[in-house]
């Protein structure tokens, strides 16, 4: 990368254009052309930044697109994007004038939500579309099945509430035993052909995400949502993972930021946990807790300089990280400020994977991306090098 294009922290996500690109032309050949993909931008697009990456899926096959707030989709309007935009989650009825003036869809289970959505609508001269969500056993947000046709049948002639979608959540469709999943979807169809008898049933029913897009395409219906397979990220490592075609979007890089040489007894950073037992070259790392580099005991471990994994020592702290880089000094040649730091990513012929990472965190592949804070910048990149 040029000096130029350097942001102005010395630490920063490089994210991929063509792999995104790449990811959702991917998911379409799943998909009969009929059906639309709903890009799943949540979270800032699980870490990677969601108006970029709205943009890059809109313009590779993606129709529409969902975040969990209103919040969220507001900033996808202001950025200058016109197609449907829903909220999955809960939106307070006081919102619902800010949700109709920015044309946002809304996810409504309950009947006292939408009478507020609907007087709104009234009071504004407008009308709101809402999609209708189902719990066929996720036990979270949802409307039961058994209540559902009643519900539709007292929503239907509301003015100024469109009825546009109806739709459910899995629970364990990126698992390798699909019996539950497939329970779910069975009681989700059972109740669209019941909707469609009685004339209820919205124009846009959907269910599938990205493992079920994938692997259960019986659930794709009019729609499907995906949101991790979007970032070349597999929806579990062990028991369903994505096509070998998809490929990772992002990287983690930082710039040293200083060196220094210790000696046996000299401590690193707060609360001495780390003494050196002999000489030693450090490095710091500009990143920290304050980035969503976890501060906890499951930390990342290393990180890559010069090609080699280089482990992290003493606490980690809000702005900075400190690295053993003695081995690399003395096989590889003197660092200086300025040289590369891959956090995650590749460098060289070695690599660091989100699911190491997640691995490292005994946690998963969405919580390692979605933690990363905004004040990490984000550089949408086109031809980078394949990720691991």
């Amino acid at each position: 990368m040029r000096e130029s294009d350097y942001p102005m922290r010395p630490t920063w996500l490089e994210i991929n254009v063509d792999a995104i690109t790449n990811n959702v032309k991917q998911i379409r050949r799943y998909l009969a052309p009929s059906c639309e993909l709903m890009a799943v931008v949540k979270a800032n697009a699980y870490g990677h930044g969601a108006t970029g990456v709205a943009k890059v899926a809109l313009q590779a096959g993606a129709s529409r697109l969902a975040v969990a707030t209103l919040g969220e989709a507001v900033e996808l309007r202001l950025s200058g994007l016109a197609c449907p935009i829903l909220v999955l989650g809960y939106t307070p009825a006081r919102l619902a004038p800010e949700a109709m003036h920015h044309h946002i869809t809304l996810t409504v289970y309950d009947y006292a939500s939408v009478m507020a959505f609907q007087q709104a609508a009234a009071a504004a001269g407008q009308s709101i579309t809402v999609h209708i969500k189902i719990n066929t056993g996720m036990n979270r947000l949802g409307l039961s099945v058994q209540d559902a046709p009643q519900f539709l049948q007292a929503i239907q002639h509301l003015t100024g509430v469109e009825v546009e979608g109806i739709f459910t959540h899995f629970a364990t469709s990126d698992l390798a035993d699909k019996r539950f999943a497939d329970q779910q979807f069975h009681r989700f169809s059972q109740l669209l052909a019941q909707l469609e008898q009685a004339g209820l049933r919205p124009p846009i029913a959907h269910a599938a995400n990205s493992a079920a897009l994938i692997t259960m395409p019986q659930t794709h219906l009019q729609m499907v949502r995906a949101g991790i397979a979007l970032y070349g990220l597999h929806p579990d490592p062990e028991e369903t993972r994505l096509p070998e075609s998809f490929q990772p979007a992002l990287q983690w890089k930082a710039q040293i930021a200083h060196l220094l040489h210790i000696q046996p007894g000299d401590s690193v950073s707060y609360g001495q946990e780390f003494v050196a037992k002999q000489p030693m070259t450090v490095a710091v790392m500009p990143v920290g807790y304050a980035d969503g580099f976890p501060r906890t005991a499951h930390n990342w471990q290393n990180v890559l300089i010069a090609g080699q994994a280089a482990p992290i020592i003493g606490r980690i702290c809000m702005d900075q990280t400190m690295v053993d880089v003695t081995h690399i000094v003395m096989h590889a040649g003197p660092l200086t400020q300025g040289d590369e730091i891959v956090l995650i990513g590749r460098q060289g012929t070695a690599a660091i994977s989100v699911d190491e990472i997640a691995k490292r965190l005994q946690t998963n592949n969405y919580d390692v991306v979605s933690r990363i804070l905004s004040r990490t910048p984000r550089i949408f990149v086109k031809g980078a090098n394949s990720l691991p």
